[in-house]
């Protein structure tokens, strides 16, 4: 099997809704604006329902998703996570793509399940120490690994179980983990409350009279943001907890240093032109990947050696990355296709590719 490596999940797509409208046409829509970008090896949805969370999951893009597990669009309730899963290793080896590595994740007893956006760099020390007294439901055996995510459920279960709550939890668990991470979590004694604990991934908030939604990229708010009152990029390095038309922040790790990137626009515009220019069409993921590392360090002013010592403390800079093709786009420089790709096993993955106008 291939090893895991910190861009194993460079950029899942998420959503989370708190509120009275049809949750699953909320959140599907969500992900799907959202799961070109990157996404679509994996779909999953969980809904808390009273005493227990229903999870609906299943390896390929929401459309592929919902023909072979239709009872995803039947869930119900007024708090609910939705993730689009993408994996470097489920891209070229299917047997990372199991149902079961999609997401969310439950705890043991049910109470906890979690979706993550991101790598966890040291999960396998994690896992060795956790599977003594845990289930790894992600486990593949043909690869003999499970997704790195799963360690964190077990992780935030295993704090709470020593007293301490969800915030708590989560102050005490980010500091071990390295690589790159945005958990959410829904915990069944806490209704209509999601929390979020960010690093440096992409998210936004938005909140309105009596709901609250979060989504990986502002593309996912497309139907909602005109019904809420305020939309908005919370900090970085933070736990939140979200409940209906509510946000409560809270510093996550005071340990972590962030830097302070600001991306010059005119220099990526005519970089980005030069790259697609030389490809014809490429893809969101080519087109990052052509500019890295050193067409990034000279668009946010930094040394190679520097913005590749971002990437490997988790930092990675995707939103305005994402939100400049789709004003480029808009001002007619670029012309933004779906282009559908096989990966991990599945046909017709979404991604969205450029060319120039």
């Amino acid at each position: 099997p291939q090893p895991h490596t910190l861009s194993i999940k460079m950029n899942c797509q998420l959503a989370i809704y708190i509120g009275d409208r049809p949750i699953t046409e909320v959140l599907l829509n969500a992900l799907e604006y959202q799961e070109a970008l990157y996404g679509g090896h994996a779909t999953g949805m969980g809904v808390l329902n009273g005493d227990q969370i229903d999870i609906v999951k299943a390896a390929g893009p929401l459309n592929h998703v919902k023909k072979t597990n239709p009872e995803i669009m039947e869930l119900k309730g007024t708090c609910a996570m939705a993730h689009s899963r993408y994996s470097d290793n489920a891209r070229v080896n299917p047997d990372y793509n199991l149902d079961e590595m999609a997401h969310p994740y439950i705890s043991d007893d049910g109470k906890i399940a979690l979706m993550h956006n991101g790598s966890i760099a040291n999960y396998k020390e994690h896992w060795k120490e956790l599977e003594l007294e845990h289930t790894f439901r992600s486990y593949g055996e043909v690869v003999d690994d499970i997704t790195d995510s799963e360690v964190a459920v077990h992780m935030l279960s295993d704090a709470m179980e020593q007293g301490m709550n969800m915030v708590e939890a989560f102050q005490h668990v980010a500091p071990k983990l390295t690589g790159t991470f945005l958990l959410a979590v829904i915990h069944t004694d806490e209704p209509d409350t999601v929390y979020i604990c960010n690093w440096y991934q992409p998210c936004y908030v938005a909140l309105g009279k009596d709901e609250a939604m979060f989504v990986s990229s502002r593309r996912g708010l497309r139907d909602m943001e005109k019904h809420m009152d305020r939309v908005f990029q919370p900090p970085k390095n933070s736990v939140m907890k979200l409940t209906r038309g509510n946000i409560e922040i809270h510093a996550m790790d005071p340990n972590r240093t962030m830097p302070r990137l600001v991306m010059n626009t005119p220099k990526a515009i005519k970089l980005i032109k030069e790259k697609i220019k030389e490809a014809g069409s490429i893809d969101v993921r080519k087109l990052f990947y052509a500019l890295n590392p050193e067409g990034w360090a000279q668009v946010f002013d930094v040394k190679p050696e520097e913005w590749r010592s971002y990437r490997k403390a988790g930092i990675y800079v995707m939103n305005p990355y994402f939100e400049l093709l789709e004003a480029m786009v808009n001002n007619g420089d670029l012309v933004e296709s779906v282009d559908p790709r096989s990966e991990g096993g599945i046909d017709d993955v979404p991604r969205y590719s450029y060319s120039l106008a």
